[in-house]
């Protein structure tokens, strides 16, 4: 490249771009949320059992609050798991599909 032949400016990015794409992100969070979610699944009874030790719950009310805490932690892992269908379905289709619209991209609303 000749020295006066004028250049692109630049693009400043850290680390590997097409991992900040916001689908990678999306779905790297999704994942993410999948493992807190089954992690918390395995030890919710003895979350449970240390919050009344420590005097967080009564213990008459362990159990409910263990199914409580159960039942909201497999409502979360749907709502992931629909989340993650979601995106694989949009990915599965190789087409650009509008978030607010529901149309494929180019298409005339």
């Amino acid at each position: 490249m000749a020295p006066d032949t004028p250049r692109k400016p630049g693009i400043v990015r850290f680390g590997h771009h097409w991992r900040l794409a916001q689908e990678t992100r999306t779905l790297t969070m999704l994942i993410l949320g999948h493992v807190i979610v089954f992690l918390l699944s395995i030890g919710h009874d003895e979350i449970v059992a240390e919050m009344v030790a420590d005097g967080w719950i009564f213990a008459r009310f362990a159990e409910q609050f263990e199914l409580l805490f159960g039942l909201v932690l497999f409502v979360c892992w749907g709502a992931l798991t629909v989340r993650l269908m979601t995106i694989l379905q949009r990915a599965r289709a190789g087409d650009c599909i509008c978030p607010r619209c529901n149309q494929q991209c180019g298409d005339a609303e």
